[in-house]
């Protein structure tokens, strides 16, 4: 079946002017140097019947004017140091002074690793509203023998007949390939899983020694300097992670992966002008690269018994999904300002509004804009975007609410079932919409489960860094 999934290009590294390196970037910005006039100010004109200023060309004294005072003369330099005092202090306090508003600072136009397009200026019709989230309250432990993304009795209530079971099986089944944390489209990591899924519900064996071995092939296979390491990293861990966990790695296997999983969440790779360390890029990228990020971190950080890391990622989703008193530390809009409700006030995912008459509620903003600038429907690659950010943003929310982080479904107004509403709407005004591509099939089954929605489905697969979720959600 062919694969409409976007091709991912290799961004191209940002100057200082586009925000600089690493997930927290400091900003760089041109500097204009004060200016003053090297002219001295027109000396005043003399009183009348006043020799002009300066020496006699005889040679002879300055003559006293009447009154018997004699004249002083003022130095230029003076003149001019008053001039450019003053001239600092009007620039100081202009500012305060009331009605004057100070120019903002120019801003980066075109995205990192997006196509620059020509800036339009939507009218926009309703302003965003997307209620706060609650604070999620610290979890009590997992009980023993449960698993990360579900408890032990959810799993052994799955089936194991009936197609979904078949193929899971199947594709546990099958040989992976190698693993490569280097390859952005590799996905042994989610064949890995399926043997791990198949060991904790049967109990066999043979497949708990396929996940264990792919497991630790993967440690070590990342590599500094590769293109879009962090996309492809974020891809990927979160698989690996599940996979260990539904295993229960353990002895000197699980010791040798624990303290790599450690460190490879804030290593930096490199590979990207901006987003170069996993952590980093989840709270710097407003965009499918922060959602695969974020998933895998989350998933890692689970795995860690990492609670503060877990509480900190939660509060990052909170912000992505429109919370900004939650996260607003993201990069902003940049070239999409023309699908953003709102840019001065830049939310990942947008609330409820509308611009020239199109209704951008639950657009990801940076993703859809990748179809190009504000129409409708909006361009495939918009969808297929949103698509990948909603692969793993599903993960993410799932994640979190299993091991009590609060009800990440239903944060701000319910964001990921507003996100899924544009891809709807899109396939009914002839645009791409669900089902396309092969590694977003496992999309709409969790979104169903989750809304009682009744999106479209197909056999739900793998896609980058979960699947299944027919057998998982759809039973």
């Amino acid at each position: 079946m062919a694969d409409d999934s976007p091709t991912v290009r290799t961004p191209t590294p940002r100057g200082a002017s586009d925000g600089g390196p690493t997930g927290s970037p400091p900003e760089s910005s041109s500097q204009a140097a004060d200016q003053t006039s090297d002219a001295a100010p027109s000396p005043e004109a003399a009183p009348a019947g006043t020799p002009p200023a300066g020496d006699p060309p005889t040679g002879e004294p300055p003559k006293t004017p009447p009154g018997g005072t004699p004249r002083r003369r003022v130095s230029p330099l003076l003149i001019i140091v008053l001039a450019v005092v003053g001239a600092i202090l009007f620039a100081t306090w202009r500012p305060m002074l009331p009605g004057v508003t100070p120019t903002p600072l120019p801003t980066a136009s075109t995205g990192i690793g997006e196509t620059p397009s020509v800036e339009v200026s939507p009218s926009i019709e309703a302003s965003p509203s997307v209620p706060t989230s609650p604070t999620p309250v610290p979890p009590s432990p997992r009980p023993p023998g449960d698993y990360i993304l579900m408890s032990k009795d959810a799993l052994m209530a799955l089936p194991t007949k009936g197609p979904a079971w078949e193929n899971l099986v199947a594709i546990a089944n099958d040989p992976p390939g190698a693993p490569d944390l280097t390859d952005q489209d590799n996905r042994v990591g989610v064949m890995t899983l399926a043997s791990a899924l198949v060991y904790a519900r049967t109990g066999d064996d043979t497949y708990r020694e396929r996940a264990r071995s792919q497991i630790m092939a993967v440690i070590g296979t990342e590599q500094q300097g590769a293109p879009n390491s962090i996309l492809s990293l974020g891809r990927q861990l979160g698989a690996y992670v599940l996979a260990a966990d539904f295993i229960k790695l353990s002895g000197a296997d699980d010791a040798t992966f624990r303290p790599w999983l450690d460190g490879i969440r804030t290593r930096e790779l490199g590979g990207h002008g901006r987003w170069t360390a996993l952590i980093a890029t989840h709270e710097d990228a407003p965009q499918n690269w922060g959602s695969f990020a974020g998933a895998s971190r989350i998933a890692a950080s689970l795995y860690l018994n990492d609670t503060a890391d877990v509480a900190r990622a939660a509060q990052v989703l909170r912000g992505f999904l429109g919370d900004r008193s939650a996260y607003s530390g993201f990069q902003g809009p940049e070239g999409a300002r023309s699908w953003s409700c709102d840019p001065a006030k830049f939310i990942p995912i947008n609330g409820a509004c509308s611009a020239d008459g199109i209704d951008l509620d639950g657009a990801i903003v940076r993703d859809i804009d990748r179809g190009g600038n504000l129409k409708w429907p909006p361009g495939r690659a918009g969808i297929g975007y949103t698509l990948e950010s909603l692969q793993a943003l599903t993960l993410q929310a799932e994640l979190l609410t299993v091991n009590g982080y609060g009800d990440a479904w239903s944060w701000s107004d319910q964001a990921l079932k507003r996100a899924a509403g544009i891809v709807t709407r899109s396939g009914q005004a002839g645009g791409l919409t669900w089902n396309r591509s092969e590694v977003s099939y496992y999309v709409p089954w969790i979104l169903n489960a989750r809304y009682a929605l009744d999106l479209p489905t197909r056999p739900a697969g793998f896609g980058r860094v979960f699947g299944y979720t027919d057998w998982l959600y759809g039973s």
